[in-house]
């Protein structure tokens, strides 16, 4: 009769190693149902051992409440039976618990008295002992060396099952890493095409932080005196944020030199409640942006559901497109101090030819919309050439700079005013009649610096005509004074 057991118990085993399971946890399943019918009246689980944190939790269990045994029962790992069994410190097969000098001395044992244990270690390929299958008896002498090898035999087909789904989830996360780094690649690579095309690449730098960490709103903050503005954004249509860090709330997240997350934005006070609700921000990442090790900028990543960890792999990308978020910064820098000194005279400082055409369309426009006059002035130095001659061209180009400078500080902020070139300039005078325009330049050219004189021409908008025409009739009025004797003002029919 027991020979009878002891195959069909082999036989059993022998059908539940060859067996596919969906999971570890389904296989554990099927093994803990076994040996229950098997051993009936003894407390039978899987425990897992985790050194690491230096706990023995039990993963499943079969009949083991008498014993104290539940599942998800976390204790001391040093209080259990099966750590001293892994580390060989004491026998797998033990039929008089109270005897043994290392199992009766367990807390484990002094809480709930047993007279037998079984316990065999799952072992993976590489030789850890991660887990352990065990069974306790209230009595003693109740084990024998065929349910140790039954036991065994169950342990390995746990500890294939094991191995096998935590190598198809390391693929798994392997694959996503690699899909998800590719992806990130992807998306600085199109930063980096921006940049290389000559484009403002801060938005794209917000798109592609939205698409690194599978967010759907970004922002690029810069600084501005005490604030940081929002310069660029992506996923959200709305007016740009400023946020002025303060050290007892938000200024951790503006001044730190590394990533800041924030769990719950709802919460937190890095964010304000108004950002908070027109972004419906749950979770938030401040990426700083660094150039020479200062903080140039912040790329703030809001994600509307909660996330408890922004992905290392993400964090990892999202750190080389800040740094490719700084090149934007500075690219658009110069961008801008380029634009500044197109629209701006290298020697004067006032506005360029080009501003002055750009500009008087749009003026002509305004003033047809509001029914006010226009009138544009046409000044020139007089004798610049004999001066230049006498002086020489530094001299000439000094009191170009000074007069400009004189003329311009006659002048209201609303009127433009743009070197024409050589010692010429032209104002634009909105909602100014001819006379008093007449008035304006005799008081301008009155400052003329050096003893040096100037001529006048200004020409009053009809309503209809193209600017071009407004210039032209201008610009004759200027001849008209120069034939006139010069330093003079003349006033167009």
């Amino acid at each position: 009769m027991m020979k009878a057991m002891d195959a069909g118990a082999i036989k059993a085993a022998t059908a539940a190693s060859a067996a596919s399971y969906r999971s570890f946890a389904d296989a554990t399943r099927a093994v803990l149902d076994l040996l229950e019918r098997l051993m009936p009246d003894t407390a039978l689980y899987l425990a897992h051992l985790d050194r690491t944190h230096a706990v023995h939790r039990i993963v499943d269990t079969r009949t083991g409440t008498e014993l104290g045994l539940r599942s998800n029962l976390a204790t001391p790992l040093a209080e259990s039976y099966d750590l001293a069994m892994a580390e060989e410190r004491a026998p797998r097969l033990c039929n008089d618990l109270g005897a043994n000098p290392v199992y009766a001395e367990l807390a484990m044992q002094r809480r709930h008295p047993a007279g037998s244990y079984l316990g065999v270690p799952l072992e993976l390929s590489d030789g850890a002992r991660v887990g352990s299958l065990a069974a306790l008896a209230p009595e003693g002498d109740r084990f024998r060396p065929d349910d140790e090898q039954l036991f065994m035999m169950l342990a390995r087909v746990l500890a294939y099952e094991l191995e096998r789904e935590s190598n198809e989830r390391d693929v798994k996360r392997m694959n996503d890493h690699l899909r998800d780094h590719a992806r990130g690649m992807g998306a600085i690579g199109r930063v980096v095409r921006a940049l290389g095309g000559g484009e403002d690449a801060r938005r794209a730098v917000c798109r592609a932080a939205c698409e690194m960490a599978g967010a759907p709103v970004a922002f690029l903050l810069e600084p501005s005196g005490r604030e940081f503005v929002s310069t660029a954004m992506s996923g959200v249509d709305m007016a740009p944020v400023t946020i002025q860090p303060r050290a007892e709330t938000t200024g951790r997240a503006f001044t730190a030199r590394e990533s800041y997350f924030v769990p719950d934005a709802r919460t937190s006070p890095a964010l304000a409640r108004p950002l908070v609700e027109a972004t419906g921000a749950r979770s938030a990442l401040f990426e700083p942006v660094l150039r020479d090790g200062q903080v140039a900028g912040v790329v703030i990543v809001v994600w509307q559901l909660p996330i408890e960890s922004v992905p290392e792999g993400t964090g990892g990308m999202l750190r080389l497109l800040a740094a490719q978020a700084a090149v934007a910064i500075e690219h658009a820098g110069l961008r801008a101090r380029m634009e500044t000194l197109t629209l701006s005279d290298e020697l004067t400082g006032v506005a360029t030819r080009r501003v002055l055409e750009d500009e008087l369309p749009r003026e002509l426009a305004r003033a047809r919309r509001n029914d006010y006059p226009v009138t544009l002035a046409m000044m020139d130095l007089d004798h610049l050439g004999t001066f230049n001659m006498l002086r020489g061209e530094r001299e000439g180009d000094r009191l170009i700079k000074e007069t400009a400078a004189l003329w311009r500080g006659e002048l209201r902020e609303v009127d433009v005013m743009a070197r024409y070139g050589g010692g010429r300039f032209v104002v634009i005078l909105p909602n100014c009649g001819l006379g008093e325009a007449v008035e304006v330049m005799d008081r301008v050219r009155a400052v003329t610096p050096r003893e040096q004189t100037g001529s006048a021409g200004v020409a009053r908008w009809d309503g209809e005509e193209p600017s071009e025409l407004l210039q032209a009739r201008c610009e004759e009025a200027l001849n008209a004074a120069k034939q006139a004797g010069r330093n003079v003002t003349v006033a167009a029919d």
